[in-house]
């Protein structure tokens, strides 16, 4: 009876331990991490009993869509209205939501809210000091940047409000201390990242032009200082860069930017903190891999300081997150949660360390979190390795005690960054990003955007392209067969009939080193005109450029010239591998 008792004892105890510890990885299996947890590595307890900090609740209530990329704005009654997002979608593309829905804290229950005008994900959302929700930006059912602004009242109908000057998708906004909303930068309908910012005046409905950012910018951070003052901080291309390491500050007073000191290292999808103190805390994001200091999923973190102007560097997390979230709690701590992995842990400024709290119920990245009035943080919906979730979840913790909990990740004064010099503050030039790895993709900034829709790369391998005579009007080929078009003549793919979709090339706006290649299409499905897109290739890239279009996609692979000097467009119609 002795020996069973010891044994279970036994047994209970590297349970615990091991939860305690946090530092395997469950998600593993997830191809973008196979090679980015070497450093840094998890530190030993702070104590040999140490607990976990705070607990996580499955919530009963599901949304009516399950939903990632979307926004919610906490009301003024203390209900949640959230917006938007993309679905489970599938090889042909996103489904994006139009539905909103409100979510009742009191009760736990969702109920709808009336749809949106216009689709969309990724996209800025604030409730106004009129009470009305304003929602703008993003990109749409198309995937293409949007100026489309709308706004919700509490009937639940959306009304038309005035339109952004420059699509704007992963860019970052904020409502300023005068009720104001300020957005900064992200990619315009031509894939490029813009320096552009603009605010919108509840009063008169109407975006207008602000002072230009020094640096052009798209998946960074927008966070707002006591002072009133805004600090964007970081960005760059998704996944194959340049990232930035720079950030700049936004006085509304005098409608300017001005550089502040840029951070160790570059990164983008992180999070920026506004601390109680008026520190920011930045944490995780993605880079390039650097030997030794970080790995491309950044574990990483650093703290700017409005006194000096500086960042420094702070604890590094137990995790490597990006896409995550990252919430300020009510005693001043911060807690992270998700990003590819289905933990969560917390950041106290009073000791610059980082340490671990119960297990989430779901792997989630791209999802949402807030804080409620009761001091708990939800989080909603977002997406793991293979579902996008529909639920929520809760997380609690009180009396957090840093003798008792397990300490996590590796000090700030033991920070491989501070390997790194002080970068100082300033304009970034690609060619300075080398030693941080930056490396240009093969393939067009649209089509790395849209990986995550259905495309991989074996959805961009192509037949030989069928040249279609001088005389043709439209040649046929198969699906996933290009044709070289001169301007006029048209490709059927595959079949010109109700079954087939028939591309005619119409123009060339632009083909420089500074514009990309852009080319006007006019397109025809089913027999009905379906009027005109563009198809382009980003700046320095090599294409193919590709766009979702009914139930195919289209792909621009480049320009050319035929043996007369005429210009020539090389298009493909074709449908992802099932």
């Amino acid at each position: 009876m002795i020996s069973r008792t010891f044994v279970a004892i036994l047994i209970f105890t590297l349970i615990f331990l091991i939860s305690c510890s946090g530092s395997d990885n469950a998600d593993v299996g997830i191809s973008e991490l196979t090679d980015e947890f070497a450093v840094p590595t998890a530190t030993p307890f702070s104590t040999v009993d140490c607990e976990p900090y705070g607990t996580f609740a499955l919530l009963e209530g599901k949304m009516f869509n399950e939903r990632q990329r979307h926004s919610w704005v906490q009301l003024a009654d203390g209900n949640i209205l959230l917006a938007g997002g993309r679905g489970k979608g599938g090889a042909r593309g996103p489904r994006l939501f139009p539905q909103t829905e409100i979510f009742n804290g009191a009760t736990g229950e969702w109920t709808e809210s009336g749809e949106m005008l216009t689709e969309r994900e990724l996209f800025g959302m604030f409730e106004l000091s009129d009470g009305r929700v304003l929602v703008a930006g993003g990109s749409d059912i198309q995937l293409e940047a949007t100026k489309i602004s709308e706004t919700w009242d509490k009937s639940g109908n959306w009304t038309a409000t005035g339109k952004l000057n420059e699509g704007r998708d992963r860019g970052a906004a904020v409502q300023l201390t005068d009720g104001r909303i300020l957005y900064t930068g992200g990619k315009n309908d031509r894939l490029a990242d813009q320096s552009s910012t603009e605010i919108f005046n509840p009063d008169t409905n109407e975006w207008n032009l602000s002072g230009e950012m020094n640096q052009i910018r798209s998946i960074h951070t927008a966070t707002v200082l006591k002072d009133g003052r805004v600090i964007v901080i970081g960005g760059g291309k998704h996944r194959e860069g340049p990232y930035y390491a720079s950030a700049e500050v936004y006085d509304p007073e005098t409608d300017m930017w001005e550089y502040t000191g840029s951070m160790r290292l570059a990164r983008l999808d992180h999070t920026a903190t506004l601390l109680a103190d008026g520190r920011v805390l930045v944490a995780g994001g993605k880079g390039e891999a650097v030997n030794d200091v970080d790995t491309a999923t950044r574990a990483s973190a650093e703290v700017w300081d409005p006194e000096t102007g500086e960042f420094t560097p702070a604890a590094s997390m137990g995790d490597s997150r990006t896409e995550h979230r990252a919430t300020l709690l009510s005693d001043g701590r911060v807690l992270v949660t998700g990003g590819l992995l289905p933990r969560a842990e917390i950041y106290d400024p009073d000791t610059d360390a980082w340490y671990s709290t119960g297990p989430m119920i779901e792997t989630r990245y791209r999802h949402l979190a807030m804080k409620l009035a009761d001091g708990s943080v939800i989080l909603n919906g977002g997406q793991d390795k293979k579902y996008v979730h529909i639920t929520s979840e809760q997380f609690n913790g009180t009396g957090f005690d840093a003798s008792k909990a397990c300490t996590v990740g590796m000090k700030g004064t033991d920070s491989p960054l501070l390997t790194l010099a002080n970068p100082g503050s300033g304009a970034e030039e690609e060619e300075d990003l080398n030693e941080f790895g930056s490396v240009k993709g093969k393939h067009s900034d649209r089509f790395s955007e849209l990986e995550d829709s259905g495309l991989s790369e074996a959805d961009l391998v192509f037949a030989d392209p069928v040249i279609a005579g001088i005389d043709d009007d439209v040649i046929v080929v198969p699906l996933s067969t290009p044709g070289t078009l001169r301007l006029g003549q048209g490709l059927g793919s595959p079949s010109v009939d109700a079954t087939g979709t028939l591309v005619r090339f119409r123009e060339v706006i632009a083909n420089s080193e500074t514009d990309g290649i852009i080319v006007r299409v006019n397109l025809r499905n089913g027999g009905w005109d379906m009027g005109d897109m563009e198809l382009s290739i980003a700046p320095g890239e090599s294409g193919p450029g590709v766009k979702a279009f009914a139930r195919v996609w289209l792909g621009l692979l480049g320009l050319g010239t035929d043996e007369n000097g005429e210009i020539t467009a090389t298009i493909v119609v074709f449908e992802p591998s099932k």
